[in-house]
């Protein structure tokens, strides 16, 4: 970018680089020289014919013929009046091009991000590869929307989207949030004039938990029910005659998920610390207090039911939706009367989750001697004391097949404290170990969870709760088993999860459409094992959002939060969603929400261990 076009932006807000663009594309005329776009900036910037003819060192007659052949002509049918009106008449052009429904003035997004506070809409990235050649398009990409220079962002993003899926054959979910967002500013005042409503929900996600995964598992849910949408009402205005789209659709073919093309989603991606202890952590609290400015519809978040419990009470105070997707503790069953008007949880609570892995335990001891059972949790996590309670309380109502060792209350502490406990039930030939890492509020609990996992304790069966049930598991279980075919059969690793894509109800060969189609989609974007359980409940997340904007058309977060009360709390309506019919209770709980059981097997084909709907 020459230096003329950096003042222009800088001095007049305009984007420049587009205009020169949209001059060139007229048809049937010369395309621009260098030495016309210095002639327009200087002029745009106020500067005379003569002072423009001394800085390029060429004779005032030869500006002159330039303005009257080239420029003017061009400028003037991007107008739309005859040359005579604006000839000389700089200030008529500039009024023109700074009014924001002809696209060419910039409006750069608000600084969002604080010492206690990260958001954005494409002014930062949380989800970096190691190839810096893309990271450098990330930062690219960053700069250019923080000037509000959408178009410019959209191609540095766009640039990192097609090499991360050149080099490692999976998108960054974050990243196709951020083109979908620079695409909607880019194009805004014509999806405006088209009678299209732009809406926009922040997803709450933390990034520095398990080194980014879970975030991007939540992100391609997210992403791929964003770009649904969209791809919609960038039809509605003509944009892929434009600008070729085709490295963001997916070939395949995909039902509307709204049954009107008249809505279109921008993003604010936010991170959670998801720190219990940080006395710093205003994520909700500053989120709360931008929802206004930001124009937020509702909040999609948090992860761990500790940050959501405490999030709560924010959102609450200004009508916002919380819409949850991964907390199950049963203590937000229990919510008061203020604080459950604004929830909704997509999940399934620890009580039925724990209740499904009780029974299919007893299953599959039914006929055998008694079996020692040790339960490894954190003490200071609500969620991991949650199911610790309601898993024990089903296997004590069958003494006769389930006996308790000591329990292990102190998952997060370093591992060799776990070490000793482990030692304990080696000697104790335990034959049952269930699982139960907190959602990332304590660093070591999920990296105790895996070192366990590795262990081939007499065989023993190990379960896990939902948020056991990471990719990690499978890369620290090939590490130890990488190919010895005596230890493959007889691993016993499972754990219980709202949704898998092999479900045969709810995945991509049931007799549901929409897991069928997010499937597909999913496959096309990422890989289709890369979709998991906090992916579908984010998916619906957004999906119950938008039929309650569909079928009321909700205005702002405070009507959006009174009609989805109505819609599912008092009328209890159902939507058919990616994890099964979607209705609610009073409470914000999901009525008959989904358990699957899931274990870890060997693929003799792809030569790896994978996560199997049992």
């Amino acid at each position: 970018m020459c230096e003329k076009c950096r003042q222009v932006i800088e001095n007049l807000a305009l984007n420049i680089e587009v205009l020169l663009q949209d001059l060139d594309a007229i048809p049937n005329t010369k395309k621009l020289i260098q030495l016309d776009k210095t002639i327009i900036c200087n002029s745009l910037l106020g500067l005379s014919r003569q002072k423009i003819a001394n800085i390029v060192n060429l004779p005032g007659q030869n500006i002159a013929d330039r303005l009257s052949k080239i420029i003017y002509p061009k400028i003037a049918h991007i107008m739309g009046v005859d040359q005579e009106e604006i000839a000389g008449n700089w200030v008529s052009i500039l009024n023109f091009l700074l009014k924001s429904q002809n696209g060419y003035r910039l409006n750069p997004p608000p600084q969002l991000n604080s010492d206690n506070f990260q958001g954005s809409f494409g002014r930062q990235v949380f989800i970096y590869p190691a190839n810096q050649k893309i990271v450098q398009y990330q930062i690219q990409g960053t700069n250019f929307y923080q000037q509000g220079l959408y178009y410019q962002a959209f191609q540095c993003f766009l640039e990192a989207w097609n090499q991360e899926l050149k080099d490692y054959k999976i998108g960054n979910p974050e990243v196709l949030i951020y083109i979908n967002n620079c695409l909607i500013e880019y194009k805004k005042s014509f999806l405006q004039e088209k009678g299209i409503k732009i809406y926009t929900l922040a997803v709450v996600t933390p990034f520095f938990h398990n080194q980014g995964q879970v975030a991007a598992e939540i992100l391609r849910g997210i992403s791929q029910i964003q770009l649904q949408v969209n791809l919609q009402s960038f039809e509605q205005i003509s944009l892929g005659s434009e600008i070729n789209l085709d490295d963001i659709t997916p070939n395949i073919y995909l039902p509307s998920i709204c049954s009107c093309s008249q809505i279109a989603l921008q993003i604010l991606v936010v991170n959670d610390p998801n720190n219990l202890y940080d006395p710093y952590n205003q994520t909700a609290e500053k989120l709360a207090e931008l929802a206004p400015q930001l124009n937020l519809i509702a909040i999609i978040g948090h992860y761990s039911s500790e940050m959501t419990k405490n999030a709560l009470r924010f959102y609450k105070q200004k009508g916002l939706a919380l819409i949850n997707f991964s907390s199950t503790s049963n203590e937000l069953s229990q919510l008061s009367i203020d604080e459950s008007l604004s929830f909704f949880r997509l999940t399934t609570p620890d009580v039925i989750n724990a209740k499904k892995m009780a029974n299919y335990l007893i299953e599959q001891v039914s006929s055998q001697p008694p079996k020692k059972v040790a339960l490894i949790y954190n003490q200071n996590s609500s969620y991991s004391i949650s199911y610790r309670n309601s898993i024990r309380q089903y296997l004590e109502q069958h003494q006769d097949k389930f006996v308790f060792l000591k329990e292990c209350n102190y998952i997060s502490e370093n591992y060799y404290i776990v070490q000793q406990y482990i030692e304990y039930l080696k000697k104790d030939d335990v034959d049952i170990i269930i699982i139960i890492p907190d959602g990332g509020i304590e660093p070591n609990s999920l990296e105790n969870a895996g070192l366990i996992s590795r262990l081939n304790i007499n065989n023993c069966l190990i379960a896990g709760s939902a948020t056991f049930y990471h990719a990690n598991v499978l890369h620290w279980i090939h590490e130890q088993t990488p190919c010895n075919i005596t230890n493959q059969n007889n691993r016993q690793i499972i754990a219980c999860i709202p949704w898998h894509w092999q479900s045969q109800e709810n995945g991509c060969a049931s007799s549901n459409s929409i897991p069928e189609n997010f499937c597909k989609m999913g496959a096309k974007l990422w890989g289709i094992e890369n979709l998991t359980w906090r992916s579908a409940t984010a998916f619906d997340s957004v999906l119950i959002i938008l039929k309650v904007l569909e079928e009321c058309h909700s205005k702002s977060s405070k009507d959006l939060l009174t009609h989805m009360d109505l819609y599912f709390k008092k009328h209890r309506n159902r939507v058919k969603g990616v994890t099964g019919l979607i209705q609610f209770d009073k409470s914000g709980d999901r009525l008959d929400p989904p358990a699957e059981i899931v274990a870890i097997r060997w693929d003799e084909t792809q030569k790896k261990w994978r996560w199997e709907i049992r």
